[in-house]
């Protein structure tokens, strides 16, 4: 038998002993890259064969509805994008793959040059071509297909990623309201950035969640091998309270008014004065959404991108009148609940002829002499005079400061409408006691008889739209919307459908209001261009000047109309803002910057195309223009109240007003 030696038994230990350092050595090797390091080898690994790419959502749909469907307004359409792989694209390919991209994908000059510089990256993935129509990534894939098999190339050397593009089906509509978003994406979020509007308001709602799916790289395999690891989720839809039917509507009136009457920009506002929706929002000049770049690229046209019945504000003028009246018969009403004599009576004869005032160094003027008004004669005229007088009235019974509070708490001024856009401005109200930079007072002892007349404070068109829906809603200060719902798959997220309104005024102070006004549009009132023919109507003219290097100008004014129609049961508050018509007089038309020149008739043709299309019955059978057969003047409504007040005007004031 072999026997061992001791020195061998060593050196056989030893061999055991590296042997089995060797593979305990080697089992941690292993371990290290199987379990330590397992997570960085199959990224590794991953990198290698698989491509991870997140999945764009599509941004909510944003429609409206007309009388017989929706109507879409911001939609998605799929694009794609064209992406390389260079790693898998040979040199000697490379030239013939781009002249074939140049040809049939007809990128951009720059995405061009980028394009000759991405292929030869030593990358995975490198974006080639941006916002491939459909029809061009057809053609191109035909191709494609064919040159892979035959040069042996992979055929997810060039592989596309879909894509969205917001697209405005109604072109320029609802341009300034809408917006849209950038076609540059964020590159880290692919979320989209909004130039403004609704885009930008509502982002939280129209903007989704990005998915994530891996895509095998292996050259035997298709790119569309894929696997979804997370799901995309798409944005809400939003469905707006605007008819896009009133909508082109009031936008085609607006465009013949500003070129008829020579205005720099003219815009409407129309209001469902019960529910606070609003039906239109229109404005000229118009903004292309899909024109975005042109608008941005010069200051000028940017400014046309606003929705300027929110942003700008103006002194008001004569519409403030209406609420002058409000006030004074709501200060009626007071002093009678506190057993005191009211300040005055609706029939009251006032004498207008002369303008003084205290704290005024300036007499107030009418645009024609009165020597007598009451409340009606002094509505239907215009009399700057009378309501100066009723503000004397009421803020000498009850203080500066109720008068305040009455126009920012009762009538919404001074404060934002809520109004779901962006730079919505609050307007300005004086406040007494408070001091201008200068060290002068906010509210001097001749502040509430020019607020009376609508100067010294500024407001929006939806400020003041909004408070004529106050008159023609019975009295309650709605808040204006032009969301109608929010939608997330299927699911109503958002329903503006069930706002309640609190009520600022009484329904008599409200309907001897709206009495008042109904003289306006007649036959002796200061906006007969605003009659609409086969309906009643309710409303106020305006013409402010405007304030230019601290004076106000007598070339550049703010025109308006804001009214209601049918006068009992409104089915809107309309108002029509004209910025700075011609000055001047026109032959055959008068005074071309007067709010009842040029916003009146503006008025009647918006209001009376609004109610055809809405299939208002007409409330006034009889009033329609002379010539008409169905005009019988004797009949019309309210011609004779109309009558009756002229012939005790004319006795008040001894002869017709010329």
């Amino acid at each position: 038998m072999f026997a061992v030696s001791p020195k061998q038994k060593r050196y056989f230990l030893l061999l055991w002993m590296v042997l089995f350092g060797f593979f305990t050595l080697l089992f941690l090797k292993f371990y290290k890259l199987q379990v330590v390091d397992y997570s960085t080898w199959t990224k590794k690994a991953d990198a290698q064969h698989f491509i991870s790419i997140r999945q764009p959502f599509q941004r909510g749909k944003i429609y409206a509805r007309t009388r017989m469907n929706n109507c879409m307004l911001a939609v998605e359409v799929p694009v794609s994008h064209l992406y390389a792989d260079p790693k898998s694209i040979p040199a000697e390919n490379r030239k013939e793959i781009v002249a074939s991209i140049l040809r049939m994908l007809s990128p951009t000059l720059t995405e061009a040059k980028k394009l000759k510089r991405e292929i030869t990256r030593t990358s995975r993935s490198r974006r080639l071509v941006s916002w491939i129509e459909e029809e061009q990534k057809r053609t191109f894939l035909s191709w494609w297909r064919q040159y892979a098999r035959e040069e042996r190339l992979p055929s997810n050397a060039l592989f596309f990623i879909q894509d969205y593009r917001r697209v405005h089906p109604n072109g320029r509509l609802m341009g300034q309201v809408l917006h849209t978003v950038q076609e540059r994406k964020d590159e880290n979020t692919l979320r989209s950035f909004p130039t403004g509007g609704l885009e930008l308001s509502l982002n939280r709602y129209l903007e989704g969640k990005l998915g994530l799916k891996r895509m095998a790289r292996s050259p035997r395999h298709l790119i569309e091998m894929q696997e979804i690891l997370e799901h995309v989720q798409n944005g809400s839809d939003i469905e707006l309270t605007i008819d896009p039917v009133v909508q082109a509507i009031a936008e085609e009136e607006l465009e013949k008014s500003a070129l008829l009457y020579k205005a720099k920009s003219a815009w409407a506002v129309l209001i469902e004065p019960k529910t606070g929706h609003i039906i239109a929002l229109a404005q000229y000049p118009f903004f292309n959404p899909d024109e975005y770049k042109r608008f941005f690229i010069r200051p000028e046209l940017a400014q046309e991108s606003k929705v300027k019945a929110i942003t700008d504000t103006n002194e008001p003028g004569s519409p403030t009148k209406a609420i002058t009246l409000a006030l004074a018969l709501k200060a009626n009403a007071i002093c009678k609940s506190q057993g005191k004599k009211p300040i005055f009576d609706p029939f009251e004869k006032i004498n207008t002829s002369k303008g003084n005032f205290p704290g005024r160094r300036k007499a107030i003027t009418d645009v024609h002499f009165h020597k007598c008004l009451n409340m009606y004669m002094g509505t239907q005229k215009s009399s700057n005079i009378y309501m100066a007088t009723l503000a004397g009235r009421f803020t000498n019974a009850l203080g500066d400061q109720w008068y305040r509070n009455e126009l920012t708490n009762s009538f919404g001024f001074g404060q934002k409408t809520g109004i779901e856009l962006p730079g919505e401005s609050s307007g300005v109200v004086p406040l007494p006691g408070k001091l201008h930079p200068n060290g002068r007072a906010e509210w001097s002892k001749a502040t509430p008889y020019s607020l009376a007349m609508g100067y010294n404070l500024q407001t929006t068109s939806l400020q003041m739209a909004r408070a004529f829906c106050v008159f023609a809603s019975g009295g309650y200060l709605p808040t204006p919307t032009l969301i109608r719902r929010v939608i997330q798959n299927d699911k109503v997220v958002l329903d503006t459908s069930t706002k309640t309104f609190p009520r600022v005024l009484d329904e008599e102070i409200v309907a001897t209001v709206v009495r008042a006004l109904k003289f306006v549009t007649k036959p002796g009132g200061s906006a007969v261009r605003a009659d609409i023919a086969g309906f009643t109507e309710v409303g106020k003219t305006g013409t402010s000047m405007k304030l230019v290097g601290g004076a106000y100008s007598d070339k550049r004014h703010y025109a308006s109309f804001v009214g209601f129609a049918p006068a009992s049961n409104p089915r809107f508050v309309l108002l029509v803002g004209l910025d700075e018509p011609a000055p001047g007089y026109v032959p055959g038309r008068g005074l071309n910057h007067m709010g009842g020149t040029c916003a009146a008739p503006t008025f009647r043709n918006i209001a009376a195309r609004t109610l055809e299309y809405l299939g208002v019955r007409p409330d006034d059978p009889f009033g329609y223009p002379k010539g008409d057969p169905r005009s019988d003047l004797s009949k019309a409504d309210w011609m004779a109240e109309t009558e009756a007040l002229q012939k005790l005007y004319d006795k008040w004031n001894g002869k017709k007003e010329s």
